[in-house]
């Protein structure tokens, strides 16, 4: 199936009581332009609490609806979400877009390698944006939990929610802290999660973002790393870049978290995305001409032991 023709999934991540919830049905609530479903993953399969609350613009009963109990959908639920992802896609063929609600102790990392897997396999849907849901007067408490920061790295936009809870002061802080920790995403505040719907439908892929550093950066926030990667790479082919990307993840001992970038290929006419969670990557092709036959790649790297000599070594070595 044609990219553009499928289905795309967006994600909500967010600690417990961070607002995806309200966010969802906010959404459903204001928004007439496209055909949508949800998936929400659930404790417990007895709940049943938030299906009756989501209701569309016209103040009826959202139908596309499903809650996916016992279990969480990185781990244990995985096969029943795939299941509802091609039911709703079977049964509702007009389907433009599938936001999943994931629960608040989810590792986004799993679900993400997951969907990334199935779109491989002919999934007629793909994952085009991550959203986080950051409770700013919790971030001091939270950021000590490492499936917090996950859920930060992870996201193409994060959502500073409950601002209006917190000093001015205060969310100047979170919002340079959250820049260090991922620079690349788009960062919006808001008082119960309201905000532009069409920075969530309408967001720009990460792959299709030009990074706007001009050089090498390394910032530490407690023990994760973030280089950045400004690097002329004219030789390098795709099928070389596939190498080394996978020497760094896969063979070089390194705790890599998040990967990202944009990747001039030797002997291509459009620059190639670069996404990669922990052990899984793929290298795919933009509609991002290369200007100026300018041969520069753009690598943003997120994890623990990392060095800029290494990842500089493993690219530039033949």
């Amino acid at each position: 199936m044609n990219n553009k023709n499928k289905c795309k999934i967006i994600l909500l991540t967010g600690y417990l009581g961070s607002g995806k919830t309200t966010l969802l049905q906010y959404i459903l609530k204001v928004q007439n332009l496209y055909q949508v479903a949800v998936i929400q993953n659930e404790f417990s399969d007895e709940m049943g609490i938030e299906a009756p609350l989501m209701v569309d613009n016209n103040g009826d009963i959202f139908d596309s609806f499903f809650e996916l109990p016992n279990g969480c959908i990185c781990c244990s639920a995985k096969g029943q979400l795939m299941t509802a992802i091609q039911y709703f896609i079977e049964k509702k063929p007009n389907i433009q877009f599938i936001i999943i609600e994931s629960n608040g102790l989810a590792d986004p990392s799993s679900l993400i390698k997951e969907l990334w897997a199935d779109q491989g396999l002919n999934l007629p849907a793909e994952l085009a944006t991550i959203v986080g849901l950051i409770p700013s007067h919790k971030f001091k408490t939270l950021y000590e939990l490492e499936i917090f920061r996950k859920q930060i790295i992870h996201a193409d936009l994060l959502l500073l929610n409950f601002q209006d809870l917190c000093k001015e002061d205060d969310i100047n802080l979170i919002e340079k802290q959250l820049k260090i920790i991922n620079p690349n995403s788009k960062l919006i505040k808001s008082v119960r999660a309201q905000i532009d719907i069409q920075n969530i439908f309408e967001s720009e892929k990460a792959d299709n973002k030009i990074f706007d550093q001009e050089h090498i950066h390394f910032e530490e926030v407690g023990n994760i790393n973030k280089i950045f990667l400004n690097i002329n790479t004219p030789n390098i082919t795709q099928q070389e870049w596939n190498i080394k990307i996978g020497q760094m993840l896969w063979e070089e001992g390194l705790n890599i978290m998040r990967i990202k970038g944009l990747l001039f290929c030797k002997d291509e006419q459009f620059m190639y995305s670069l996404q990669g969670v922990e052990d899984i990557f793929e290298i795919t092709p933009t509609n991002l001409a290369i200007s100026n036959q300018q041969s520069i790649s753009k690598i943003l790297i997120i994890g623990q032991q990392i060095t800029e000599e290494l990842i500089k070594n493993i690219i530039l070595n033949h």
